[in-house]
């Protein structure tokens, strides 16, 4: 049931999607009554058509009105758990089942098509649970066409001679920027594509090779590449750079600006459709929200105001109508900037991304209850020049700080200074005697979707410190 899809078919699909890409370029300034109405009328179209064709949401939309506006607050909200428990239901081809397309995915190393027209994804987020995603190649257009929107807004455009780009993205094949990446490989570009789980030496080697004009990489091994870059054994000058799929800390950002002399572009970017990215004044991400609506929520569901955190995002993808995700879950913590940008676009923008709420660790606070620590919170340890990267891991209300050094980093000093200041920070936002052990190691494993998890729940109870410490 598997094919591989065609120059021809990548060809024609791209050619569709950059003259999307060229209409959605002229809505980022539509006037907010312009876009509010054809938000509503996608709205109204994706609603209905799921409750015609959706065994799922036949049951859960039963008595909506044959017509006039929906009203996005009285619809229900669907979460991951959900979603995989009645993935057979929920799609709109009887055709499509979870087991057959996990069995299609098992192995996938192309391009593949799933009964000649479908691209199936998986995601495994904070919690392990995974997410199947399967688009339609219509659907899919519109995917592309969301990186050609982003190529524009960052000023990314073909030329001659062509343009050398350059993506460490994620290790498995069965991730979005995979198959991104395989989609749009037409030879607008000169493409080098690079698994971010392939050894540090190999990707630095391959990247002076290649002398990218533009790099894209996860935050965390963008900053990576930066020290490599200081160290002199990275020897590239790229004019543009962008990071995705990982947060990307205030540190991380500076780190990459000294080492490359370029601010880096931020591309927001989820597997459930929801795109958006920075524009030239880097003074947030703008959500693409004429294709994919998102509300903003707190823990109790409510719509947060526009300056405050909320606790999850809940996204309604309007484009892609074989797998309708109305009011979907995503525990992206962010909040909303009420004040236009300066590029004049009337997209709404992400003053501050600040992790995944599964990412959230709660300690004892010294005045009761507990304290939630975003993963923000943690660019002090990505601060420090001694540091090339790290992971935090929770053992009941013990933290354990996982750190691969810089090959000159003293050991003994740089893990007591980490110690320090991430125990300061911790009592700065009121944790009551933090527990903070720092342990070294000579790197840190990804999994096969290349994102490092930078924070990590152990839920079993925490051990006893070790009876000799290293010094910190």
């Amino acid at each position: 049931m598997s094919t591989t899809a065609t120059s021809a078919e990548r060809l024609a699909d791209a050619g569709r999607a950059l003259r999307l890409a060229r209409e959605l370029g002229r809505r980022e300034t539509w006037p907010p009554e312009r876009l509010a109405a054809h938000r509503q009328a996608r709205l109204d179209a994706l609603v209905r058509h799921a409750a015609a064709h959706s065994p799922y949401y036949r049951a859960r939309l039963a008595g909506l009105p044959a017509h006039g506006p929906v009203r996005l607050a009285d619809l229900p909200v669907l979460d991951k758990p959900a979603m995989m428990a009645h993935f057979d239901e929920l799609v709109t081809d009887p055709r499509l089942r979870c087991d057959a397309l996990l069995e299609h995915l098992d192995g996938l190393t192309h391009d593949a098509l799933y009964l000649r027209e479908y691209r199936a994804m998986t995601t495994s987020g904070s919690s392990g649970q995974k997410g199947l995603y399967i688009y339609d190649r219509a659907a899919w257009r519109v995917i592309i066409a969301q990186f050609f929107r982003f190529n524009a807004i960052a000023a990314i455009r073909p030329r001659l001679p062509r343009l050398r780009i350059a993506s460490v993205g994620g290790g498995a094949p069965t991730h979005m920027s995979r198959r991104g990446a395989e989609s749009v490989a037409i030879g607008l570009h000169r493409v080098l594509g690079l698994a971010v789980t392939m050894p540090l030496e190999r990707i630095v080697a391959a990247l002076n090779a290649f002398r990218p004009d533009y790099l894209t990489a996860f935050p965390s091994m963008a900053a990576l590449l930066a020290a490599e870059q200081q160290a002199g054994r990275l020897h590239i000058a790229p004019a543009t750079i962008s990071t995705m799929s990982e947060l990307r800390t205030p540190e991380v950002t500076a780190r990459i600006e000294e080492a490359f002399g370029v601010r880096p572009f931020d591309l927001y970017a989820t597997t459930e459709g929801l795109w958006g990215c920075d524009c030239p004044h880097h003074a947030g991400v703008h959500l693409f929200d004429d294709l994919t609506l998102v509300e903003n929520v707190g823990d109790d569901g409510r719509p947060v105001p526009p300056g405050e955190p909320g606790a999850r995002l809940l996204i309604t993808n309007l484009f892609n109508l074989v797998q309708p995700l109305i009011r979907f879950e995503v525990s992206d913590v962010v909040t909303l900037d009420p004040e236009p940008c300066p590029c004049g676009r009337t997209l709404p923008r992400v003053r501050s991304l600040e992790g995944r709420a599964d990412d959230v660790l709660h300690l004892p606070a010294a005045a009761g209850g507990r304290v939630a620590v975003l993963p923000l919170q943690f660019g002090v340890v990505t601060a420090d020049r001694g540091v090339r990267e790290f992971q935090v891991v929770q053992r009941g209300d013990r933290l354990r700080l996982r750190v691969a050094l810089a090959d000159d980093a003293p050991v003994a000093h740089t893990t007591g200074r980490l110690c320090d200041r991430v125990t300061a920070r911790l009592r700065e936002l009121g944790v009551a005697d933090p527990r903070v052990d720092v342990e070294t190691v000579a790197a840190l494993e990804r999994p096969p979707s290349g994102k490092l998890q930078i924070v990590v729940a152990d839920r079993r109870a925490a051990p006893e410190p070790p009876r000799a410490p290293a010094p910190v």
